[in-house]
């Protein structure tokens, strides 16, 4: 699947992808833009549509430390508030991008904080998200097309118009 329709970020998208692999890492982007863009893509009432997301989402096998040094001298900002949770921000020509480390986490009774354990698994991160349509991912492949990781069924429950939850509503929301 070529990610057809998508607006100009598409390089810097190509060429952090290309960034990741060449240091033997994972890049996938994941959340809301690969379930607006799957919808867009199912618009045939208007077919030129240009997808467009505000920040792109996108989750990856390198550690934050990693992650800083494959965007040094590629972005135009950078910034890691998250960093404890395993997320850096960047900037590039006025596109957003928040890259987090693939994690497993649970939530202790007395914090609405999550504990973070860094996993190598995209499977597990996708687990932890909300609904099966947020729980899908494009691995983004350098100079190829792009393969949508769908553990948990989402792109039918998306074409179907239903919510579920990755794992039993109970471990889903269990920090809410």
């Amino acid at each position: 699947m070529m990610l057809q329709g998508f607006g100009p970020e598409l390089k810097f998208i190509n060429e952090l992808a290309d960034r990741f692999a060449k240091r033997n890492k994972r890049l996938y982007m994941v959340g809301g833009a690969v379930r607006d863009y799957l919808l867009s893509q199912t618009n045939r009432d208007h077919p030129e549509q240009i997808f467009t997301p505000d920040d792109l989402d996108l989750t990856t096998d390198a550690l934050p430390d990693e992650v800083e040094e494959i965007l040094k001298g590629w972005a135009d900002a950078k910034w890691a508030v998250g960093k404890r949770f395993g997320t850096i921000g960047a900037e590039k020509a006025g596109f957003k991008f928040e890259i987090t480390t693939h994690r497993a986490e649970s939530y202790t009774n007395d914090s609405r904080k999550p504990v973070v354990k860094y996993s190598d698994s995209i499977e597990e991160d996708l687990s932890r998200r909300d609904f099966t349509i947020n729980s899908m991912a494009f691995e983004l492949i350098p100079s190829g097309s792009p393969v949508l990781i769908d553990p948990f069924g989402g792109l039918s429950d998306l074409m179907a118009g239903v919510l579920k939850t990755p794992l039993s509503p109970t471990e889903s929301f269990s920090d809410d």
